[in-house]
């Protein structure tokens, strides 16, 4: 994939002004990214400058790899293994699993205690053959449901978003897109004020929207979530398939979270 790396140029967690159409400077910072490099077999590393690096837990021979396709220079994370449905009792599932954790969480959550502006998000590549087209795949999320969450996921090949404060929560979807085969997408879901949430699709080397940007309005609090943050899979459980787990399968680059 040629992918654009302007702002990888900036110095590792500086704050980064972006242009509004107002003229006013918005300035988000990189609390954690991901770009595709590991350090070992076990450690992605943080290139936000904060070293939140991400360690690799796996079960039934999954892995996480560092991989840069030929004729390119840029890494990304492979998630191996097929989709893997529960076979018939008795017997117990055997699918592999993998899912990156970031040493520290509590630094992924937004400014003003929770309430402020932030987003997170990712590009992913998926083949056919690989994934199952109806499955729910996790991308990156902190918190679970039914409490406080930030999440971004891939529900039958649909990205989608999803906020909860453990009171209120929003979901959107890229309603009527699916992601191509073999094609790397970016998903960003972004807070954009207290009440006006966005979820954007775009080509990650050219910035151009694959699909319209969906947004909404809606009440929501502070979003504080507990717990530890994960990429790839929302748990590792030896003996539970990937519609428990939500595994993702395909690869991933680019993940972030920046709060503004």
């Amino acid at each position: 994939m040629k992918k654009s790396r302007l702002f990888a140029a900036a110095a590792f967690g500086a704050a980064i002004a972006v242009s509004m159409a107002s003229g006013a400077q918005a300035v988000f910072y990189y609390e954690l990214r991901y770009q595709g490099t590991m350090s070992s077999a076990t450690t992605v590393t943080d290139t936000s400058g904060n070293l939140n690096d991400g360690t690799v837990a796996s079960n039934h021979g999954g892995t996480v790899t560092s991989v840069i396709d030929a004729g390119t220079t840029n890494p990304y994370l492979h998630f191996s293994g097929n989709a893997c449905a529960a076979p018939p009792l008795p017997a117990l599932p055997s699918c592999e699993q993998s899912k990156i954790t970031p040493a520290v969480s509590s630094t992924l959550v937004p400014n003003s205690s929770g309430a402020g502006t932030f987003a997170f998000g990712a590009s992913v590549r998926i083949h056919s053959g690989v994934v199952n087209p109806t499955a729910g795949m996790n991308v990156f999320q902190y918190g679970l449901y039914g409490a406080a969450q930030w999440k971004v996921q891939v529900d039958a090949l649909t990205p989608s978003c999803r906020w909860a404060d453990g009171t209120n929560e929003v979901l959107l979807k890229a309603t009527g897109y699916t992601l191509p085969d073999n094609t790397w997408v970016k998903m960003k879901c972004s807070r954009l004020s207290a009440t006006s949430f966005e979820l954007r699709v775009t080509d990650p080397a050219t910035g151009s929207l694959l699909t319209p940007v969906v947004t909404t309005t809606a009440t929501m609090g502070a979003i504080v979530p507990t717990g530890a943050a994960t990429i790839g899979a929302k748990s590792i459980n030896a003996a539970k398939d990937d519609s428990v787990t939500d595994q993702f399968r395909g690869d991933m680059d680019d993940i972030f979270f920046h709060r503004d």
